[in-house]
């Protein structure tokens, strides 16, 4: 249901509220994604696999993005990870590493994070002036060859992956 039809169901029901609370309430149940064929694809496939660890949000941008959010857990730790569905031929899977690098701390991890970079071929980190780190997995896929279980596989992949690294890297973030 769109926003607009949320508004008038609202309304129906006496219940007073405005156009953005309507948007709001349409993008955190997902409804956009029928703009998206790859993330109507990914919605389906969670469905029919009764996998339901994501909330969906809807962007209005351009590229009519989706994003599948949820958490991964590794060492102990929940990393906050979103899937970024749009339009063009770019699915992004993206998990928050760690906050609050310190400004003197930034150079040294950047290094770090260089190597990974050089030996990690499908993961690219990378680290924000605000001093978050993010682990990026780019697949390309254009609609037609769409692959919901390549998404599932490296999100596999991804957690072998920082269950490899995590305490190495935390302990470059830790260190002096």
């Amino acid at each position: 249901m769109a926003a607009k039809e949320k508004k008038e169901t609202a309304k129906k029901e006496n219940v007073e509220i405005t156009e953005k609370e309507a948007e709001e309430i349409a993008m955190k149940s997902g409804e956009g994604v029928e703009k998206n064929a790859k993330a109507i694809k990914f919605q389906e496939f969670l469905v029919d696999n009764n996998i339901n660890v994501f909330s969906i949000e809807s962007l209005d941008d351009e590229y009519k993005t989706v994003i599948f959010r949820s958490r991964i857990e590794t060492k102990g730790q929940i990393l906050p990870m979103a899937i970024l569905i749009d339009t063009s031929v770019f699915t992004i899977i993206r998990t928050q590493v760690v906050t609050g690098i310190a400004g003197d701390k930034q150079e040294k991890i950047r290094s770090y994070l260089n190597e990974l970079n050089t030996k990690y071929k499908i993961f690219k980190y990378y680290l924000r002036p605000d001093g978050i780190v993010y682990l990026d997995v780019c697949l390309p896929f254009v609609d037609e060859t769409f692959d919901s279980k390549m998404i599932q596989l490296m999100l596999s992949v991804l957690v072998q992956h920082l269950d490899a690294v995590y305490s190495e890297f935390m302990a470059q973030v830790w260190g002096n």
